[in-house]
């Protein structure tokens, strides 16, 4: 199956994968925002850009079978700035519009649900500047360990890197469906998993 993930947020990360195929052929890049785009032409933008980017897709054959996108939760507030809760907000709504005109079905990952999967139980990502774990490396050196070329422009990489990471995750029980009408994508996107030969990367994920 055919499945597309989004990080969503002022540069949002994106990553098409089939899963038929090997990790090393996910493609990946963000959608870059202007520096002083506002919140309305940040969603405006974000839009358009993933309605070409599925056109894009189905024009090649290679319509989307499922999309993930990391949840955004409100109990950041309070322990953040706005800008920073609002973009990835906005950029959520832009997307799940988008992908519900297209007829895509979408179910969305907390972060410490697709880290868990994606590196493992007990993983210990390695610490920034600051002393806090710095999550978006991990993610980054991950997608280099497997050979997925990521965004060459180091300041934001990582958001591709965790919508790689978020398209890998995208069986796993945890995924959450905000529509009914999409749960036999989701146990479709199972069932292939399911079937898929043992010891294969996607297949042994946790």
């Amino acid at each position: 199956m055919k499945v597309i993930a989004f990080d969503p947020s002022k540069s949002t990360g994106w990553a098409f994968w089939d899963t038929a195929k090997d990790h090393s052929s996910i493609e990946c890049g963000v959608f870059e925002m202007p520096k002083g785009a506002d919140h309305y032409y940040t969603s405006d933008q974000i839009g358009l850009k993933v309605k070409d980017m599925i056109r894009s897709l189905i024009a090649r054959g290679a319509k989307p079978d499922f999309a993930v996108l990391e949840e955004q939760s409100l109990a950041k507030i309070g322990n953040t700035s706005a800008d920073a809760m609002i973009y990835p907000w906005v950029a959520t709504s832009a997307i799940v519009s988008t992908l519900a005109n297209f007829g895509i079905p979408y179910g969305t990952l907390p972060a410490v649900t697709w880290r868990v999967s994606f590196f493992g139980r007990g993983f210990k990502p390695p610490l920034d500047t600051k002393g806090k774990k710095d999550w978006k490396k991990a993610a980054v050196a991950a997608c280099e360990q497997m050979s997925i070329a990521l965004p060459p422009q180091k300041a934001i990489n990582h958001n591709a890197a965790e919508a790689c990471a978020l398209a890998i995750c995208c069986h796993i029980k945890d995924m959450k469906l905000h529509a009914r009408r999409y749960e036999p994508a989701l146990m479709a996107l199972r069932m292939q998993r399911n079937e898929r030969p043992a010891g294969d990367l996607f297949g042994s994920a946790a």
